[in-house]
């Protein structure tokens, strides 16, 4: 269930929580910052969350993004470069992006 997830996560320090967004992260031990889930709600969230994440010793920053999304525009202004594409079981197709710090 995505609370018991979620309060995991929260005590291992990987939620963030600002003024108008929300980013469940998670570090893996290759050094690898996997953003789990991001939502914005209001303009410049996204990039405050990025700022924060940028602070934490990684090498590098990776998302998946459903291709029909328009937050794939922001993935590309702030920096990430596709790495390529997946298909879900159920058809859906999603861009990978990848940040190196």
């Amino acid at each position: 269930m995505i609370f018991n997830t979620l309060h995991e996560s929260a005590k291992r320090g990987e939620l963030l929580l600002i003024d108008g967004g929300f980013c469940h992260w998670h570090l893996r031990k290759d050094g690898q910052l996997t953003i789990r889930e991001i939502i914005a709600t209001r303009k410049g969230a996204g990039s405050e969350m990025l700022a924060v994440l940028k602070n934490i010793d990684a090498s590098s920053i990776f998302a998946k993004c459903p291709a029909e999304l328009d937050a794939n525009g922001w993935y590309k202004k702030v920096g990430f470069v596709l790495e390529g594409k997946q298909t879900t079981k159920s058809g859906r197709e999603l861009n990978l992006w990848r940040l190196h710090q």
